[in-house]
């Protein structure tokens, strides 16, 4: 059975929004990573169908999560787990 719930910052690695669960971590802390126009902290347990913004300067995306891959994705992958 899949996981029904992840951490944030670990699913921001695997999607390839960051390089490294650590910069997700460090984005969540500088505020660049909401929810609901809220900032979330890198343990922030996240479900399929959130909303999340995220900060890339100069980019701004917002990614809906589809589903948790089982660990760090392909980057041909990356839609099938967000839109």
């Amino acid at each position: 059975m899949a996981n029904e719930s992840l951490r944030i910052d670990k699913w921001l690695w695997e999607v390839r929004l960051f390089k490294s669960r650590s910069l997700a971590t460090d984005a969540c802390k500088a505020g660049k990573i909401k929810m609901e126009g809220s900032n979330v902290k890198a343990s922030k347990e996240i479900k399929e169908g959130d909303v999340i913004s995220v900060s890339l300067n100069p980019l701004f995306k917002t990614v809906r999560v589809k589903q948790f891959p089982k660990s760090r994705v392909n980057a041909k992958l990356v839609p099938d787990f967000m839109e």
